[in-house]
């Protein structure tokens, strides 16, 4: 870890891909997708969507992409989101 961090200092690395689970949305405050009550696949009946996976569904979204922009203004305030 060592070395990969100095060859980052040094800018040696020029790109970096980070890889990770569901657990990292989680901890910075965004529902997971899919447990039952809190999961954000299990509330989304407001946006009366076809099926919950729509909402990030590009089909979907160049047909209705207002569910996904009123989800995404929830998810990240302050952020302006025009389709």
């Amino acid at each position: 870890i060592e070395t990969i961090a100095e060859s980052l200092r040094s800018h040696a690395i020029k790109k970096v891909l980070v890889v990770s689970g569901a657990g990292v949305s989680v901890a910075a405050g965004i529902p997971d997708f899919r447990s039952p009550g809190s999961g954000l696949y299990d509330n989304l009946h407001k946006y009366d969507l076809p099926y919950p996976e729509a909402i990030f569904d590009v089909d979907f979204y160049n047909q209705n992409p207002q569910p996904f922009v009123t989800l995404a203004k929830e998810i990240w305030p302050g952020v302006n989101y025009r389709p």
